[in-house]
């Protein structure tokens, strides 16, 4: 009997490295170059806001490599510029794990006893989030 459990132990591996990309607003035909800015002041020709993005990951999850999902999202898009607007840290849940021992024996005189302990730990799961707005520039590029 073959097993599978080669493919369900490449699938947490492959989540790794991935942001959940929620997009609303217009789309255009697919870009090849996206411009990124860190402020709407720095893009220096006229637009229009075509879109919000948010991108949420784990903590684990590079920002470079959300801003690069975000990047080709915009292609796909048709953007021709991201301007990211923020991240942010946040708790995003609580794993509780609790572990409990019961023994019984016999005392010194006779007595049965029994016997309960346990222990608790909890750790908490962080996740950022990354907010960015697509745009369309107005007119082309000015040559130099």
């Amino acid at each position: 009997m073959k097993t599978r459990w080669p493919l369900f132990a490449a699938l947490p591996i492959l989540a790794i490295g991935c942001a959940h990309l929620d997009y609303v607003g217009q789309s255009y035909p697919p870009t090849q170059q996206v411009d990124l800015y860190y402020s709407e002041e720095n893009v220096g020709r006229e637009y229009t806001v075509m879109g919000e993005l948010a991108a949420t990951a784990q903590e684990f999850v590079s920002a470079r490599k959300i801003q690069e999902q975000m990047v080709e999202k915009a292609k796909q898009k048709g953007a021709d510029a991201v301007v990211i607007l923020g991240m942010e840290h946040f708790k995003s849940g609580e794993n509780t794990n609790y572990s409990e021992t019961t023994t019984q024996g016999t005392g010194r005189k006779g007595k049965k006893f029994t016997t309960t302990s346990g222990t608790q730990s909890t750790s908490v799961e962080e996740s950022k989030r990354i907010r960015a707005l697509f745009v369309k520039y107005k007119a082309p590029a000015a040559q130099p």
